[in-house]
């Protein structure tokens, strides 16, 4: 196995993070400089964390897995970008045990303190937490690998954002990404017209307002941001019947982008009544029997050039 230089512990100090006897001071309410900014369309408040946190319980044994043949491993120091509660950066840090690190970056202030409760709770002490976003991060080190979950989507140029990564990380660092396709949507059997107006809506919204397709945009953009050989693959959950946590994720997903998706007038939006949707979508599953795929999710690692 290549050998990995292994950079200082990384601490948490106050505003400032700190590698060995290094500083590098983080403003506290630091905005994109990857030339435009994109906010995230999915907003900062409570009900969209604990939305995050139903997400990550579908998707944690895709990441580990995504995380695991990459080759995130013991002793590794790593970057997670865009961590918001911090469940892939609890994944690298039980990968990288204690003679690791991981350096949680993130815009929002309630996830990041969310994520050091979390951590605390369970008694994970190699997490530290920057409050910046990634393209103004400057650490002044170099990590053995960055990782990133959904974040791609929602930045105005997501190739610098690649750049920018693969320039904080070793000689040969690894960079592992999922992403979200909202332009693949694979069917269900036997047809479920609710849930495929809420997945049309969300397709519609995102591909207004961020990057819908950037799932499928991931290998080009490593090969484009200087990564060799990138490692890809599609894969989804398949749920089915009224118990399954994917219709109160689907239905709370909706909620959150609903206003925006209105504003931006995609079709179906302005109808949709939200309130009635979680148990519409069980009631569907119900009748219909369905296998209920999620939506497709991009997984790609590879190594700097």
């Amino acid at each position: 196995m290549e050998k990995i230089k292994r950079p200082a512990q990384a601490q948490a100090v106050g505003s400032t993070i700190q590698y060995g006897k290094s500083k590098t001071e983080i403003p506290a309410n630091s905005t994109y400089v990857c030339e435009t900014a994109t906010p995230y369309v999915m907003g900062h408040t409570n009900p969209e964390r604990r939305r995050l946190a139903l997400q990550a319980s579908i998707l944690r044994p895709f990441t580990e897995r995504l995380l695991r043949e990459a080759g995130i491993a013991w002793g590794m120091h790593v970057l997670d970008i865009g961590c918001g509660v911090g469940d892939v950066s609890m994944l690298a840090a039980g990968l990288v045990g204690r003679n690791g690190s991981v350096t949680s970056v993130d815009v929002d202030p309630g996830a990041l303190e969310t994520l050091r409760q979390r951590a605390a709770a369970e008694g994970i002490a190699n997490i530290a937490c920057v409050q910046t976003d990634v393209c103004a991060f400057l650490p002044g080190r170099l990590f053995d690998a960055v990782v990133g979950r959904h974040i791609l989507i929602h930045t105005s140029d997501p190739l610098a954002v690649l750049k920018h990564c693969r320039d904080l990380l070793q000689p040969r660092g690894l960079a592992a990404f999922q992403e979200y396709d909202f332009q693949l949507i694979p069917p269900s059997y036997p047809s479920t017209p609710l849930r495929d107006c809420v997945f049309a809506i969300m397709n519609g919204c995102f591909a207004k307002a961020v990057h819908a397709n950037i799932g499928s945009r991931l290998f080009r953009l490593f090969t484009e941001a200087g990564f060799a050989h990138p490692d890809c693959r599609v894969e989804f959950p398949v749920e089915g019947g009224p118990d399954s946590p994917c219709h109160e994720l689907l239905a709370e997903t909706l909620r959150t982008i609903l206003p925006r998706a209105r504003v931006l007038n995609v079709p179906g939006a302005a109808d949709i009544d939200i309130d009635t949707l979680e148990q519409r979508l069980r009631e569907e599953a119900t009748i219909t029997g369905a296998g209920l795929p999620g939506s497709m999710m991009f997984s790609c690692f590879a190594r700097r050039l």
